[in-house]
């Protein structure tokens, strides 16, 4: 690994010891953020050297991956003693319905329609019921009442293949409906705030930009200084900065700025991550090829979508 300048690898070396990171879940991240974009193919040897700097041993990336191909993420293919790996479909699936929520930014406009989920009755606790709600909750759904569940402003391609994938789409109505404005009582913006966790996510937006505007001032003083920013550490600071940033916006309902409070930090997170990934993408991606070639020889060229990342990276 290339060195880093002092003021990012001081940053580095400080993110690393803050907190005790899940190996399992930074090996999710890696995949997510700079594997799957070449095809989501890897040999094992590879990620173990891109996970080494994070502080994952051999035995802990191994592990990892062990329990990912259990869980349906990762196929397997052992070739003598060298292993290889593939994501499975339902591992691109769930990499895809995590990407427009942590690279996407928080809907601005909204035009006062909900989306209202209502389940049959008789049969909410049927396995895939018991998922849907689960994954609804995962999009930011909220629960209005029994078998009622609601959203200001859904990702609607999302829903139709969750309904699709579920099976359940005879036995769901999706209806919209809006605020009647002379029979309201309190605001909207008063049930946001009782209805979904918007203190804590508030405050974990703070902490994240507390965390990550150093980092950026660190690579400021590089660009001032000419000095460019080495593969290795450039890798090393996108993978904490997703890992970290997708902690919070995949708990985020993605609700829409006027159902907000106002000066919404998430708002400012969201900028924060967009410059950083901006500045730091080119070289954590030649890091990652680098790693890739070492083992296969031959890698796919980065999927276009990645370049609309946080609002388009070109």
């Amino acid at each position: 690994m290339s060195p880093a300048t002092p003021l990012l690898r001081d940053w580095i070396d400080q993110a690393l010891a803050s907190e005790r990171l899940n190996a399992q879940s930074l090996i999710v991240t890696l995949l997510g953020d700079s594997i799957a974009p070449y095809g989501g193919h890897f040999w094992l040897k590879s990620l173990i050297r891109l996970a080494e700097p994070l502080g994952l041993n051999e035995r802990l990336v191994r592990t990892s991956v062990f329990r990912l191909t259990q869980d349906g993420w990762l196929r397997a293919n052992r070739q003598g003693r060298r292993s290889e790996y593939q994501l499975t479909p339902e591992g691109f699936s769930r990499f895809e319905q995590a990407h427009s929520r942590i690279y996407s930014a928080t809907p601005e406009g909204w035009d006062g329609q909900w989306t209202l989920l209502v389940m049959q009755a008789g049969v909410e606790a049927a396995p895939a019921r018991l998922q849907l709600r689960r994954e609804l909750a995962w999009e930011g759904f909220v629960a209005l009442g029994p078998g009622v569940l609601g959203h200001p402003a859904p990702r609607r391609d999302a829903l139709a293949s969750m309904l699709h994938r579920l099976g359940l789409r005879d036995q769901v109505f999706v209806l919209s409906a809006k605020e009647i404005a002379p029979l309201r009582g309190r605001s909207l913006q008063e049930f946001a705030t009782q209805a979904w966790p918007l203190d804590q996510l508030a405050s974990d937006y703070e902490q994240f930009i507390q965390r990550f505007s150093p980092l950026l001032s660190s690579l400021e003083q590089a660009l001032a200084l000419g000095q460019p920013i080495p593969a290795g550490p450039a890798l090393l600071a996108r993978t904490l900065l997703i890992h970290s940033f997708r902690r919070v916006q995949l708990r985020d309902p993605h609700l829409p700025t006027a159902l907000l409070p106002p000066s919404w930090p998430g708002t400012q997170a969201y900028a924060l991550s967009a410059e950083l990934y901006r500045r730091l993408h080119l070289a954590a991606d030649a890091h990652v090829l680098a790693q890739l070639k070492a083992e296969s020889g031959f890698v796919p060229p980065l999927t276009p979508y990645v370049f609309q990342r946080f609002g388009g990276l070109l």
